[in-house]
């Protein structure tokens, strides 16, 4: 009587088959899900930071364009007409915290000097850091003019504005700033200079350049830009 079935050999020829196949896909798997999920929440935050300047604009009057003090970390206070008071007021912010680092500051230009970064946490699981002593407060009359780099009008109209950094999961790792360098361990520079991003030089993890310009956040640096366009 003839039997139908698998031999064993041939059972573990094919588990070794799936394994190995199984082996070469699931990175390439799990870093798509990653990039999707950073990219998502770029934009989530964008968004978040897009509303909460136009939202202060129409209650208090001003937005990134137009604060008038720089923030006190002794004291925050969340009524100063500063960066930190804004987002206090607009903003679901969980918490704070000074000594970050990974900061970019004006027009791409990094500085690792942790005592004069700042953090805020949002509820959300996000943060946005950012060099409390930044105050906008200039009014430049042409384009590339203005007594900061983060005061220089841009071609449209506006100003460079205030860059930070904005990280879609908070506290939690890799703590890498996205980048089109292939620098996957992590950089202390925003990539803005660097050309296109493509699939061999992009590493898009869970920080991304951000620039605060009037009452809109932009993505800043190539990273955050093919991030947020794609």
């Amino acid at each position: 009587m003839k039997k139908n079935g698998f031999t064993l050999a041939e059972v573990l020829i094919t588990l070794a088959i799936i394994g190995v196949v199984a082996t070469l896909t699931l990175p390439a798997l799990m870093t798509n899900t990653a990039e999707q999920q950073a990219k998502t929440a770029l934009k989530k935050g964008i968004n978040t930071l897009t509303e909460a300047a136009q939202m202060n604009q129409a209650i208090e009057g001003f937005d990134y364009a137009s604060l008038t003090e720089a923030m006190d970390t002794a004291d925050p206070d969340p009524e100063q007409q500063s960066l930190y008071g804004l987002l206090a007021t607009r903003t679901s912010v969980d918490y704070q915290k000074s000594g970050t680092s990974k900061l970019v500051t004006n027009q791409g230009t990094a500085t690792t000097t942790a005592s004069a970064n700042y953090a805020v946490f949002f509820r959300d699981g996000s943060a946005i850091m950012f060099d409390p002593a930044i105050v906008s407060t200039s009014s430049p009359k042409s384009p590339g003019t203005g007594s900061a780099a983060g005061d220089k009008l841009q071609e449209d109209g506006l100003v460079y504005g205030i860059t930070a950094i904005y990280d879609t999961n908070g506290a939690k790792g890799p703590n890498i700033v996205s980048n089109c360098s292939a620098a996957s361990l992590g950089v202390e520079k925003d990539t803005s200079d660097i050309g296109e991003c493509t699939p061999k030089n992009r590493v898009i993890k869970d920080q991304f350049g951000v620039r605060l310009r009037g009452g809109y956040a932009v993505p800043n640096g190539a990273a955050a830009r093919w991030a947020f366009e794609n």
